[in-house]
């Protein structure tokens, strides 16, 4: 009800083409062969699109409270990252959740891999790394803790994020989940500066498939 309201008052048109009832249409979103893979510390990161263009302005309408884009990104991994591993959603605060009124991350996760989201991680309190250094945010550690390990002893784990920029939240993440016992089969993300932001080699990747 509360969506319905929100779409008759503000009404939802794709920030690209302006077409109506879509917040981005699938001929705005970023092409499949913008997809990329990067590793980080053996945690194999495959990356939907470039973190720049109308990808960008999107995610930083749905970082700054717009659930408008919400679908679109899930609908946009359906299509081009289908998976049969559990999901594991990299948890935000609880004061940006408060300010945003939602979990981006795990609206995201929900949509786009039903059943199979476990939110195992739990984040820790500890120094935030918004707006520290490229330096001092990959020397932070310990930001996560497991919170359901056994749900994931039978299986592997993908983490999901919507942004990899310095790579140091996933490294925590994936960290935590291994000291747990949880193997982790890689990550992926909404979007990531460039293959070349991260000082490790990389390679371009086909449209869909598992990690």
């Amino acid at each position: 009800m509360l969506d319905f309201a929100r779409r008759w008052l503000f009404p939802v048109v794709c920030l690209g083409c302006g077409r109506p009832d879509v917040a981005l249409c699938a001929g705005c979103r970023p092409p499949a062969e913008l997809q990329f893979r990067f590793s980080l510390d053996h945690l194999a990161v495959t990356a939907i699109a470039p973190y720049t263009g109308l990808w960008r302005r999107a995610i930083v309408a749905m970082k700054s409270g717009e659930r408008a884009y919400l679908e679109a990104f899930a609908e946009t991994l359906r299509e081009r990252a289908p998976q049969r591993s559990m999901i594991v959603p990299v948890p935000t605060t609880r004061r940006r959740i408060a300010a945003r009124g939602f979990d981006q991350v795990g609206e995201i996760a929900g949509r786009w891999a039903g059943s199979r989201v476990v939110p195992a991680l739990r984040k820790v309190a500890g120094r935030p790394q918004h707006g520290l250094p490229r330096a001092g945010r990959l020397s932070l550690r310990g930001r996560f803790a497991v919170a359901e390990p056994a749900r994931l002893e039978r299986g592997e784990a993908v983490l999901f994020d919507d942004v990899c920029t310095t790579g140091a939240t996933l490294r925590d993440a994936a960290h935590a989940l291994r000291s747990a016992g949880v193997r982790v089969a890689g990550a992926i993300v909404l979007a990531a500066p460039s293959r070349n932001a991260f000082e490790i080699p990389a390679y371009r990747m086909g449209t869909g498939g598992n990690l």
